[in-house]
């Protein structure tokens, strides 16, 4: 609609609203407010205003007083089905999920005088809002069952289309069944389903896009190009994540070619919306791969807070029937993506992980320079969340507080917008982006505060998850409190406290173990056993009992078992957590058989902890067994010979931490410091024990004078 046709229907709206104030009879009256509610339908098409579509609720209920279903059922069908779209449209500014229900209330209403044997058309017209509006309520509620709903109302609306051979309508209808499609494949429990889902949507996609000539109808070219990138990123947290980005990605581009940012806006940020989800999800594979590249280099840093999922959403991808009534032939855009060759080919993982975060800025930054909060909150919203997202990811790279900062502030501009009730899953992202910001900044300053701000993001991330939640997310979300209430517990605050966040991270562990399974998730299983066995640990600490001990004990031993299979480096790493639970059980009950079991599991560590292969922490063995056979020394009879073998630890322990902080002081390691200070330490320990030695030895010669002198 050009601007001089929008001006005409709000002079007509204004003179319509004056003739209220005539006197008329009801049928009149009731007929002038039905033309106000259309007027205002083809502003809303235009552009989305909240009081535009107040004024045509307004104005359709009230002929509905009249219009009843008796006397005027064919005016009654017509109203509610404008009243359906005015709904719609709200649904998009305010009280969301109120009104996608009331939408499909009145269009199910609508159907029931709109039969497919009288009125093909407006049946299936309605069919296909149905879906859409079925497709955005599954967001909110009952995922699966709207989603359903959504297919099955776009499979009516596409055999009354396919029966007519009405090729455009068609192909809105199948990319409302892919919309839906995606749904279905984001509430599957199983890999398999999930998968299913988004080839049903490709495919979808695919039979529209033969529909659409690109040079003819280029906006909603791109409106079904851009479903299929989110296709290929749904399909991409399942299998082939890189190919499946990369197709996302080229999806994009050829989509961003056909449309213009100043022509068809919403469509072109929708685009760089899906454009740096493509982006994202690559970096977050790249980091990916440099984790596992460090953790082959450098085992057993222990659960750490998990990474962001990028959620791709399979609804509302931007409002784009404002823009697919007014397909205008433009000159092509998107050159500056043309010679972009595949990011990071010939680069390490870190280049590449700064390279794609940074395209991934960019694309988000275009869509929310787009989105106006108050004509699309909820796509500004959303703009600021994926914002977030990717200003934690450069901070999790650069340890650059602007950039945790500026996550932090993006996340609470969304959560001023999406609510627990009404947005349950994006306000879950957003408590997740809020939990990331708050763990970075408690690593420069205000630990306590920042984790406690933290603490309190997971609790509502939990809370929204459990409203839609499927069960991988849900463990994730209990693991991720876990690990916060751990982080609190080990800052310096009360004994009552510490117990009580140690309570909290046991019992959220153990609600994920109901999750997760050694078979189909065993590197996951086997992390949340290593949480809950820092959380028995630490409350021993505070309640003195053995049976915490015993508890952090069991729940090392079952991570062990699953890292024997799958990872020698976390094994040896949860073997040292085994022993150092061993010698906190020794400090309280049977201390011999105990400081033995240590023993053998920091034994069982160094075969994988050689000197050759991790120095320090072969040192920092050496130096536990030492305090082990201390321990030992104290106890058994033969006291000497355990002092012994502690000496010959803290003799081969010294040398490696001279010779490191000499490499490491050579090569300007800050670290060289630490390594200094542990060999002084060392030192210390072994001229400890060699006064132990020689004063055991200066005791037992005394003994023996005492009794050869008294005869016996």
């Amino acid at each position: 609609m050009a601007e001089s046709e929008l001006a005409e229907y709000q002079r007509a709206l204004r003179v319509w609203e004056r003739m209220l104030a005539m006197e008329m009879d009801a049928l009149q009256r009731s007929n002038l407010l039905r033309r106000i509610g259309d007027g205002c339908l083809e502003i809303l098409e235009h552009r989305n205003d909240l009081e535009v579509c107040q004024r045509a609720i307004d104005a359709y209920e009230e002929a509905l007083q009249f219009y009843t279903a008796e006397s005027y059922p064919a005016l009654r069908a017509r109203v509610l089905k404008g009243l359906g779209s005015a709904y719609s449209s709200l649904a998009d500014l305010a009280d969301r999920r109120i009104s996608l229900a009331k939408a499909i209330s009145c269009w199910e209403e609508a159907l029931g005088f709109f039969a497919v044997a009288s009125f093909p058309e407006d049946h299936a017209a309605i069919q296909n809002e149905l879906s859409g509006a079925y497709r955005k309520l599954a967001e909110l509620e009952s995922r699966r069952d709207n989603a359903k709903k959504a297919v099955a109302a776009a499979q009516t609306a596409l055999s009354i289309y396919r029966s007519n051979d009405q090729l455009l309508d068609c192909a809105a209808a199948q990319a409302n069944l892919a919309g839906a499609y995606l749904i279905l494949a984001q509430a599957a429990g199983y890999a398999a389903d999930q998968a299913d889902g988004c080839r049903k949507a490709m495919a979808a996609c695919r039979e529209a896009l033969a529909a659409y000539a690109q040079d003819r109808y280029p906006a909603r070219y791109a409106a079904v190009k851009n479903r299929l990138a989110i296709a290929y990123l749904a399909l991409s947290q399942v299998e082939e994540r890189e190919e499946n980005c990369r197709n996302a990605l080229f999806a994009c581009r050829e989509a961003l070619s056909c449309i213009s940012r100043e022509e068809q806006p919403l469509a072109y940020a929708a685009l760089q919306n899906s454009l740096g989800n493509a982006y994202l999800a690559l970096a977050e594979e790249a980091e990916a791969r440099e984790d596992r590249e460090m953790m082959q280099a450098e085992p057993g840093q222990g659960p750490k807070p998990a990474r962001k999922q990028s959620y791709f959403r399979a609804g509302e991808d931007g409002k784009w029937d404002l823009e697919l009534g007014r397909e205008v032939r433009e000159e092509k855009v998107g050159e500056e993506w043309a010679g972009e060759g595949m990011a990071g080919e010939e680069r390490t993982a870190e280049d590449e992980f700064l390279e794609l975060s940074r395209l991934a800025l960019d694309a988000y930054s275009q869509a929310a320079g787009i989105y106006s909060r108050d004509e699309h909150p909820w796509l500004y919203a959303t703009a600021q969340n994926n914002l977030s997202s990717v200003y934690l990811a450069l901070a999790r790279r650069d340890d650059c507080p602007a950039s945790s900062s500026k996550g932090m502030k993006a996340a609470e501009e969304a959560l001023s917008f999406f609510t627990l009730d009404n947005f349950p899953q994006d306000y879950a992202e957003a408590q997740m982006n809020l939990w990331m910001a708050y763990l970075m900044i408690a690593d420069a300053e205000y630990r306590a505060e920042n984790c406690s701000a933290a603490l309190d993001a997971a609790r509502e991330r939990l809370k929204a998850t459990l409203k839609f939640g499927q069960p991988l997310p849900l463990a994730g979300c209990y693991k991720d409190l876990a690990i916060t209430a751990c982080m609190l517990a080990d800052v310096d605050i009360s004994p009552e406290d510490t117990e009580r966040h140690c309570r909290e991270a046991i019992d959220a562990a153990l609600e994920a173990l109901r999750i997760y399974r050694v078979q189909s998730n065993p590197a996951e299983y086997a992390e949340t056993q290593t949480l809950l066995w820092a959380a028995y640990l630490a409350l021993a600490e505070v309640d003195g009992r053995a049976e915490s001990c015993k508890r952090a004990i069991y729940a090392c031993q079952a991570a062990i078992r699953v890292y024997d299979k799958i990872s020698p480096g976390e094994k040896a790493y949860a073997q040292k957590n085994l022993a150092h639970s061993f010698i906190a059980l020794a400090e309280i009950e049977k201390r011999s058989e105990n400081c033995q079991n240590a023993i053998e599991a920091w034994q069982d560590a160094l075969k994988y902890y050689t000197e050759e292969r991790a120095p320090l922490e072969h040192a920092d063995i050496l130096l536990a067994l030492a305090y082990a056979y201390v321990l030992l020394s104290q106890e058994e009879p033969e006291e000497e010979a355990w002092l012994k073998k502690a000496l010959k630890c803290y003799k081969k322990a010294w040398p490696i931490y001279q010779q490191r902080e000499r490499e490491m002081a050579g090569m300007g390691d800050p670290a060289a410091h630490e390594a200094g200070e542990r060999a002084e330490s060392c030192r210390r320990s072994l001229q400890s024990c060699r006064a132990m030695i020689k004063a055991r030895r200066k005791q037992k010669a005394e003994q023996i004078q005492e009794k050869e002198a008294t005869g016996q």
